[in-house]
Order: C-alpha cells, then structure tokens, then sequence
C-alpha cells in the first residue's frame, strides 16, 4: 500500500449520524427463495438444476410466480451459460417452451470479472443465472480449490448487495467415495461440505439450496441456511420429463408459500386496525399457528414493513416484542 492509498481510520467509520441501524429493508427478488446477492445452487449431475435456473430467469423476468408459486419482483433478467453449448441450451429453452426475452451470454472462457461487477453496478439486471460457479469464475490460475476464489465471491455478493441483485450461481457437488459394490450412493440431502472447491465458499454467499432427486420420481428443493432463508426448509418439486416443466408439489410439509403471503397480508392488515400486538395476541386475533406468524413477521420486519418495539413487563426471562406499523409512543404497557 502506498502512501496515496492511506485513509485516517475516521474516514472509514460509518457516519454515527446515520445512526446506530439504518432500515434498509431486505430485497426478495424471489420471495423465500432468493433476496439480493449470490444464492448458490448444488445438485448432482442430472437433477435438473440447469432448466430450473431457466425456469427462475423467465419468471423474473416476465414477473410470474417461480414454480408457479414464489411470487417474483419483476426485473430484467439475465443468464450467463458456462456449462452448456449455445446449440444444445436453445434446444433445452424450445423444449421447455420458455417466454426467452431475458438475455443470454454464452462463454467459451471464464467471464472478465471487472466487467461483471460494472454490469451490477450498472443496475441493468435484477437478476442474474450463472451456470455455473466453476466456469465462469474460474481460469487457468484460479481453481475452484485455491483460496482466492473465496475473494471474489466476497467482492461478488458484496456489489450484488449493495445493488439490489440476486444471482442464482449452480455449483457442482464432490464425487461422493463408492461403497463394498463400487456404486456410489445417491445423496438425499446436500450440505454444505457437499460443494465441490474449497471448504470457505459457504462463508462467502448469502444463502444456498441443494437439489436432489427423491426415490418416488420427485426432487427435494432444500436450503442450506444462511442468512435469509432458515435451514432445514424443504420444498418437494415435481418436473415433467417431456417438458422439463416444474412445480411444487401438492403435498409439502410446510407453510405454503401462498399461505403464508396471505397471512402477512393478514397480520399487516390487522396492526394497522388495531395497533401493536404481540405473536400471541395476533394468533389469538387470526387463528393458525404461532411459528407460521412468528416466521412471518420476522420476515416482515426484516423487509422494513413492521417495526417491533420491546414491552416492559418488569420481569425477567424472554422478553416479548410487538409488532405494528408507525408510531408506538402512544402504545401503554403493563404497570412495573
């Protein structure tokens, strides 16, 4: 570092004017499955996970639900294919019968990174497919094993964040060691020990999803966890072999993703009328189930739609937050 490069260190502190927590707000591009930065995409060679990127990238871009259940923020999309010759994609994009107006990139070696980043920056994309981590970051100096590909996925999802753009990156999985028969088992799940490069990818990215295809013909769309989305979250999805169409399957074991805009539409709803209101009180208002709420209005106060404030009981143990919109100043609470 030269001299020229020097800054005090008061000039990188963050202006305490700004206050201590600013409500920037969380930016699903696709609701519980893809806020902004990268959402990296395990899966085993054949899942399917190069159509369902397809799939993600038209529903962003026409502002469709993606599966036909995630409601999507509109946004012009674009894929970025490393893995897959121009021929035999457009012959996958016919098959799947795609509305193809996002644009596609096409490589035959890995893309400039600098002129990645300006196109973030640039704000001309919403939402970004790469297919895949290995061939489009990666060249003849910098393997998906060396140290420095951490760097750049630090400095990748660092410029999507601050830009407001998700990138859904595919990632191959380790060869899993074959047992007594020298057949390799098939994973039900993957983790994230299961991304094929160095163990310090996962610290690098926002969130992940693992896909594996299921004994009954169907697939398991399930998160690693990270940041935005709560691990063990599990979502079983159907896939046409003709088409290469997908969707949610009927049966889930979990809060639809339908059910649970219709109960935020519902809890906001309901403070509005009646003011700040704790997880309990809301549940005994509305009915369900108090996790459901509970998930719900975390996601909610995460987005900057509710503000949640502390009730003073005067006892010790968990303390209970209400929930609501505006002002709470004017919100009593319990006699000390």
């Amino acid at each position: 570092m030269s001299e020229y490069d020097y800054r005090p260190l008061k000039d990188l502190i963050h202006d305490s004017k700004k206050g201590g927590v600013q409500d920037l707000g969380k930016n699903w591009r696709v609701h519980q499955f893809a806020a902004s930065g990268i959402v990296v995409f395990p899966a085993e060679r054949g899942t399917g996970k190069t159509t369902l990127m397809n799939h993600c990238c038209e529903a962003v871009q026409e502002g469709t639900p993606f599966l036909g259940a995630f409601k999507t923020q509109q946004a012009k999309a674009l894929l970025i294919q490393g893995d897959e010759p121009e021929k035999f994609s457009e012959r996958k994009f016919r098959r799947q019968g795609l509305k193809r107006n996002f644009d596609v990139i096409y490589l035959d070696e890995p893309f400039p990174f600098e002129q990645l980043l300006e196109t973030i920056q640039s704000k001309e994309y919403g939402f970004i497919g790469c297919d895949s981590l290995t061939t489009v970051l990666c060249s003849e100096g910098q393997r998906i094993t060396d140290s420095e590909i951490v760097d750049v996925l630090y400095r990748l999802n660092k410029c999507l964040v601050n830009n407001g753009v998700s990138m859904l990156m595919s990632a191959h999985c380790n060869k899993r060691k074959p047992d007594g028969n020298g057949i390799r088992r098939k994973r039900s799940e993957i983790e994230w020990d299961d991304i094929s490069g160095i163990g310090t990818i996962s610290a690098a990215v926002q969130d992940g999803w693992g896909l594996t295809s299921l004994n009954d013909g169907k697939f398991s769309l399930h998160a690693l966890g990270k940041r935005n989305i709560e691990p063990g979250t599990t979502w079983v999805l159907e896939r046409d072999v003709e088409t290469y169409s997908w969707w949610l399957a009927e049966q889930q074991d979990q809060q639809k993703p339908v059910e649970s805009e219709n109960l935020a539409k519902r809890v906001l709803q309901h403070v509005e009328q009646h003011g700040y209101q704790s997880i309990t009180e809301m549940v005994k208002a509305l009915g369900g189930n108090a996790e459901h709420a509970r998930l719900v209005c975390f996601d909610l106060f995460e987005q900057g739609q509710l503000q949640r404030h502390q009730r003073r009981t005067g006892k010790r143990g968990r303390p209970e937050y209400l929930y609501g919109v505006g002002d709470f100043s004017h919100v009593s609470h319990p006699p000390l």
